[in-house]
C-alpha cells in the first residue's frame, strides 16, 4: 500500500513593504523666489525629501497641484499675485486632502494666524535650519502641526495684547464647549505631542486621542491642528486678562 507524499511547504521570506524606505517623502516648492526654491530643494534632499514639483506664482502654483499629488506643499506667504493667493493655495491644498505647510522670512503675528487658520499644518521662516524644516515636514506628513517654539511664544504675546477675553469665554470646559478631557487634549497637542505621545500622557489609547481630536477640530470649527493650537494660544491669553 503506498503513501501519497507531499513535499513540505516552502517557507516564504516576509518581503517589507517596498514603499516603506524606497519611497521617501515628495515635497512642492511654491516660493516666488528661484533661488529660495533651490536652497529648500538642497535642504530637504540632504535630509531625504525629494522635491518632486515647485512654482512661482498661482498659476504655476495651481498647474503643478493639477499635476500631482504632493505629500507635503510648502506655500510661501509672499507668493503673488497677492496677499490672499497663498492663503487660498493652503485652503485648496487641505480642502484636496494634503498637507500644506507655510513659509515666510518673518513670523508676523497676523500672518502666522491666517496661515494656520486656512489650513496649515506649520509655519516655517527661512532663517531656520535644515533640520528644523525636515522635521517640520516629516511632522506634516504624519498629519501634525509643526509651529517652532519660538513662533508659539510670539503668538502668545500677541494675543495677550490683542484678544478679549469675552468671546473666548465659550471655550472653556462646558457641556457645549470643550469638556475637561478634551482640553487637556489640546493642551499636550499644542505642545506639539504627536496623537500616541498624547496617549501616553494621558494614559487613554490612540484610538481616543484621535476621537477627541475631531471633537476638538469641530467644536473650535478649524479643520487642522494647527488651527485647534492656534485657538488654544487665544484661549491662554483670554484666561491671563
Amino acid at each position: 500500500m503506498s503513501i501519497a507524499w507531499s513535499p513540505p511547504p516552502i517557507a516564504r521570506p516576509h518581503l517589507p513593504d517596498p514603499c516603506a524606505a524606497a519611497c521617501p517623502i515628495e515635497v512642492a516648492v511654491f516660493d516666488t523666489g528661484e533661488i529660495s526654491r533651490m536652497g529648500a530643494r538642497l535642504a530637504l534632499e540632504s535630509h531625504g525629501i525629494v522635491v518632486t514639483g515647485e512654482a512661482h506664482d498661482e498659476a504655476t502654483a495651481l498647474a503643478a497641484l493639477d499635476a500631482r499629488r504632493y505629500d507635503v506643499v510648502l506655500v510661501d506667504v509672499g507668493l503673488p499675485p497677492g496677499p490672499e493667493t497663498a492663503l487660498a493655495i493652503i485652503a485648496a491644498v487641505r480642502a484636496a486632502g494634503g498637507h500644506p505647510v507655510a513659509m515666510g522670512t518673518q513670523a508676523d503675528p497676523d500672518t502666522v494666524f491666517a496661515a494656520l487658520r486656512s489650513g496649515a499644518a506649520g509655519y516655517l521662516t527661512k532663517e531656520m535650519p535644515a533640520a528644523a524644516w525636515s522635521r517640520a515636514v516629516a511632522a506634516a506628513a504624519r498629519g501634525e502641526t509643526s509651529v517652532p517654539r519660538s513662533i508659539t511664544a510670539l503668538l502668545v504675546d500677541y494675543v495677550r495684547a490683542h484678544s478679549a477675553a469675552a468671546p473666548l469665554a465659550a471655550l472653556m470646559p462646558s457641556e457645549q464647549r470643550l469638556t475637561k478631557r478634551e482640553l487637556a487634549v489640546l493642551e499636550s497637542v499644542a505642545r506639539g505631542n504627536t496623537n500616541r505621545a498624547v496617549a501616553a500622557e494621558l494614559s487613554i489609547s490612540v484610538e481616543t486621542v484621535r476621537s477627541h481630536v475631531s471633537h476638538i477640530l469641530a467644536k473650535l470649527g478649524t479643520p487642522t491642528r494647527g488651527g485647534a493650537v492656534a485657538r488654544y494660544h487665544e484661549l491662554l491669553a483670554a484666561r491671563a486678562v
